[in-house]
Protein backbone atom coordinates (compact mmCIF):
# COMPACT_ATOMS: atom_id res chain seq x y z
CA UNK A 1 0.00 0.00 0.00
CA UNK A 2 1.17 3.15 -0.93
CA UNK A 3 1.57 6.46 1.48
CA UNK A 4 -0.86 8.01 -1.06
CA UNK A 5 -4.39 7.30 -1.08
CA UNK A 6 -4.80 8.32 -4.84
CA UNK A 7 -2.32 5.62 -5.90
CA UNK A 8 -3.58 3.09 -3.56
CA UNK A 9 -5.02 0.66 -6.52
CA UNK A 10 -5.96 -1.97 -4.47
CA UNK A 11 -9.25 -1.40 -2.91
CA UNK A 12 -12.08 0.88 -2.94
CA UNK A 13 -11.08 4.69 -2.68
CA UNK A 14 -9.57 5.38 0.39
CA UNK A 15 -11.64 9.15 0.46
CA UNK A 16 -10.67 9.46 4.11
CA UNK A 17 -7.04 9.47 3.98
CA UNK A 18 -7.14 11.65 0.74
CA UNK A 19 -5.92 15.17 1.61
CA UNK A 20 -5.05 18.35 -0.16
CA UNK A 21 -1.31 17.53 -0.53
CA UNK A 22 -1.62 14.58 -2.35
CA UNK A 23 -3.42 15.44 -4.99
CA UNK A 24 -0.63 17.04 -7.32
CA UNK A 25 2.12 14.39 -6.23
CA UNK A 26 -0.34 11.62 -7.60
CA UNK A 27 -1.70 13.49 -10.57
CA UNK A 28 2.18 14.44 -11.39
CA UNK A 29 2.77 11.03 -11.15
CA UNK A 30 0.11 9.63 -12.75
CA UNK A 31 0.57 11.92 -15.71
CA UNK A 32 4.16 10.78 -15.96
CA UNK A 33 3.98 7.20 -16.20
CA UNK A 34 0.99 7.64 -18.75
CA UNK A 35 2.66 9.84 -20.72
CA UNK A 36 6.22 7.07 -20.80
CA UNK A 37 3.57 4.23 -21.26
CA UNK A 38 2.33 5.92 -24.27
CA UNK A 39 6.08 6.99 -25.65
CA UNK A 40 7.14 2.95 -25.35
CA UNK A 41 2.94 1.95 -27.16
CA UNK A 42 3.78 4.30 -29.98
CA UNK A 43 7.37 2.50 -30.80
CA UNK A 44 7.71 1.22 -34.15
CA UNK A 45 7.67 -2.12 -32.06
CA UNK A 46 5.01 -2.47 -30.64
CA UNK A 47 2.30 -4.29 -32.10
CA UNK A 48 -1.32 -2.77 -32.81
CA UNK A 49 -2.81 -5.27 -30.67
CA UNK A 50 -5.27 -5.43 -28.08
CA UNK A 51 -2.93 -7.23 -25.81
CA UNK A 52 0.01 -4.92 -26.67
CA UNK A 53 -1.46 -1.78 -26.68
CA UNK A 54 -4.79 -1.53 -26.32
CA UNK A 55 -4.95 -3.11 -22.54
CA UNK A 56 -1.98 -1.14 -21.09
CA UNK A 57 -3.53 2.03 -22.13
CA UNK A 58 -7.25 0.85 -20.47
CA UNK A 59 -4.97 0.19 -17.81
CA UNK A 60 -3.38 3.13 -17.62
CA UNK A 61 -6.60 5.43 -18.16
CA UNK A 62 -8.12 3.91 -15.65
CA UNK A 63 -5.76 4.49 -13.24
CA UNK A 64 -5.66 8.29 -13.86
CA UNK A 65 -9.63 8.28 -14.05
CA UNK A 66 -9.73 6.48 -10.56
CA UNK A 67 -7.43 8.98 -8.41
CA UNK A 68 -8.78 12.18 -10.45
CA UNK A 69 -12.68 10.95 -10.26
CA UNK A 70 -12.08 10.38 -6.44
CA UNK A 71 -10.84 13.83 -6.79
CA UNK A 72 -13.18 15.15 -8.26
CA UNK A 73 -15.62 13.54 -5.37
CA UNK A 74 -14.51 15.09 -2.96
CA UNK A 75 -14.20 18.38 -4.29
CA UNK A 76 -17.80 18.23 -4.90
CA UNK A 77 -18.90 16.86 -2.11
CA UNK A 78 -16.25 17.67 0.96
CA UNK A 79 -14.88 21.06 -0.62
CA UNK A 80 -12.66 23.16 1.40
CA UNK A 81 -10.01 25.95 0.13
CA UNK A 82 -7.46 23.79 0.61
CA UNK A 83 -9.01 21.16 -1.55
CA UNK A 84 -10.65 23.86 -4.19
CA UNK A 85 -7.20 25.40 -4.36
CA UNK A 86 -5.50 21.52 -4.99
CA UNK A 87 -8.05 20.78 -7.64
CA UNK A 88 -7.67 23.91 -9.44
CA UNK A 89 -4.16 23.69 -9.68
CA UNK A 90 -4.42 20.23 -11.09
CA UNK A 91 -6.98 20.43 -13.39
CA UNK A 92 -5.48 22.17 -16.37
CA UNK A 93 -3.04 19.16 -16.07
CA UNK A 94 -5.56 16.99 -16.77
CA UNK A 95 -6.82 18.93 -19.21
CA UNK A 96 -3.51 19.62 -21.19
CA UNK A 97 -3.04 16.07 -21.01
CA UNK A 98 -6.58 14.80 -22.20
CA UNK A 99 -5.77 17.09 -25.11
CA UNK A 100 -2.42 16.30 -26.48
CA UNK A 101 -3.51 12.42 -26.11
CA UNK A 102 -6.56 13.27 -28.27
CA UNK A 103 -3.77 14.83 -30.88
CA UNK A 104 -1.34 12.01 -30.42
CA UNK A 105 -1.33 10.91 -34.06
CA UNK A 106 0.88 7.87 -33.21
CA UNK A 107 -1.70 6.71 -30.39
CA UNK A 108 -4.58 7.48 -33.74
CA UNK A 109 -3.12 5.73 -36.27
CA UNK A 110 -2.18 2.45 -33.36
CA UNK A 111 -6.04 2.68 -32.91
CA UNK A 112 -6.32 2.85 -36.96
CA UNK A 113 -4.14 -0.21 -38.06
CA UNK A 114 -5.71 -1.99 -35.39
CA UNK A 115 -9.12 -1.39 -36.65
CA UNK A 116 -8.13 -1.84 -39.93
CA UNK A 117 -6.38 -4.88 -39.39
CA UNK A 118 -7.75 -8.48 -39.59
CA UNK A 119 -7.09 -9.31 -36.02
CA UNK A 120 -9.99 -6.87 -35.52
CA UNK A 121 -13.29 -8.93 -36.41
CA UNK A 122 -11.44 -12.01 -33.73
CA UNK A 123 -11.67 -9.44 -30.95
CA UNK A 124 -15.13 -9.75 -28.83
CA UNK A 125 -17.87 -6.81 -29.73
CA UNK A 126 -17.22 -4.88 -26.63
CA UNK A 127 -13.76 -4.59 -27.87
CA UNK A 128 -14.19 -3.62 -31.19
CA UNK A 129 -16.68 -0.97 -29.69
CA UNK A 130 -13.52 0.06 -27.50
CA UNK A 131 -11.79 0.91 -30.81
CA UNK A 132 -14.19 2.48 -32.64
CA UNK A 133 -15.12 5.04 -29.91
CA UNK A 134 -11.33 5.06 -29.35
CA UNK A 135 -11.00 6.15 -33.19
CA UNK A 136 -13.84 8.54 -33.00
CA UNK A 137 -12.79 10.22 -29.83
CA UNK A 138 -9.63 11.00 -31.81
CA UNK A 139 -11.62 12.73 -34.41
CA UNK A 140 -13.75 14.92 -31.84
CA UNK A 141 -10.32 15.88 -30.31
CA UNK A 142 -8.67 17.26 -33.37
CA UNK A 143 -6.70 14.61 -34.37
CA UNK A 144 -6.70 14.99 -37.85
CA UNK A 145 -7.04 18.98 -37.33
CA UNK A 146 -4.10 21.12 -39.40
CA UNK A 147 -1.24 22.04 -36.92
CA UNK A 148 -2.18 25.68 -36.32
CA UNK A 149 -5.99 24.46 -35.69
CA UNK A 150 -4.75 21.48 -33.30
CA UNK A 151 -3.17 24.72 -31.32
CA UNK A 152 -6.42 26.65 -31.49
CA UNK A 153 -8.19 23.70 -29.99
CA UNK A 154 -5.69 23.15 -27.47
CA UNK A 155 -5.80 26.80 -26.27
CA UNK A 156 -9.89 26.48 -26.36
CA UNK A 157 -9.84 23.60 -23.99
CA UNK A 158 -7.62 24.95 -21.65
CA UNK A 159 -9.53 28.10 -21.34
CA UNK A 160 -12.89 26.16 -20.65
CA UNK A 161 -10.88 24.12 -18.13
CA UNK A 162 -9.92 27.67 -16.36
CA UNK A 163 -13.83 28.81 -16.89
Amino acid sequence: MTDNPLLDFTGLPRFGAIRPEHIAPAVDTLLAENRALIARLTAPGTAASWEAFVAPMDDAAERLSRAWGAVGHLHGVLDSPELREAYNASQPKIVQYHTELGQNLALFGKYKTLGASPAFAHLSAAQRKIIENEIRDFRLSGAELPVEQKSRFAAIMEELARL
